[in-house]
């Protein structure tokens, strides 16, 4: 989980636009991250496992090892936008979603992931490739708390616009 401050929440329709416009013409993957075992912490997993069903090769989840999937996307001739799905603190109310690029998360964000995002998407664009992360405020990360119903909403809404972004994308 990451810990954001004045972080806007995002519409399904502006979070579908913004993620367009970011993904432009290159395929799209996505990286889910989290911990199943801590409720709402496993929103990020949850995705990729929704995605993973139509989109096998384009959705992962931190189960699969992130780094090792990452090193490989990064060293694939062409032209990618990886958008990782992570629960954060983003002080608003549970299942807010967020898009953050890559230029507002810092290197010395403060996360309870083994590698950084940041240092994976450091990583991907010295490739050439391009990230983000989309953000799901939980609301509870008690360990072996079932997700709740304003991130189960979140996470089904993000399956929704990930599915039509990856549509376009896939082959």
């Amino acid at each position: 989980m990451h810990k954001l401050c004045d972080s806007p929440c995002e519409s399904e329709e502006s979070l579908s636009a913004e993620l367009a416009r970011l993904a432009g013409h290159r395929k799209v993957y996505v990286l889910g991250i989290g911990n199943k075992d801590r409720g709402d912490d496993g929103a990020g997993i949850a995705v990729a496992e929704e995605l993973q069903k139509t989109f096998p090769s384009y959705s992962h989840s931190e189960h699969d090892g992130l780094e090792g999937i990452v090193l490989d996307l990064s060293e694939r001739d062409e032209d990618a936008f990886v958008v990782f799905v992570d629960a954060a603190d983003l002080r608003e109310k549970p299942g807010t979603t967020r898009l953050v690029e890559m230029e507002e998360i810092r290197a010395t964000e403060i996360t309870t992931h083994r590698v950084t995002v940041a240092l994976l998407a450091a990583l991907l664009g010295r490739s050439g490739k391009h990230s983000a992360v989309l953000c799901i405020q939980p609301g509870s990360i008690e360990f072996q708390a079932e997700m709740t119903a304003p991130v189960r909403t979140a996470v089904d809404s993000v399956v929704k616009v990930m599915s039509g972004l990856m549509e376009r994308s896939a082959p």
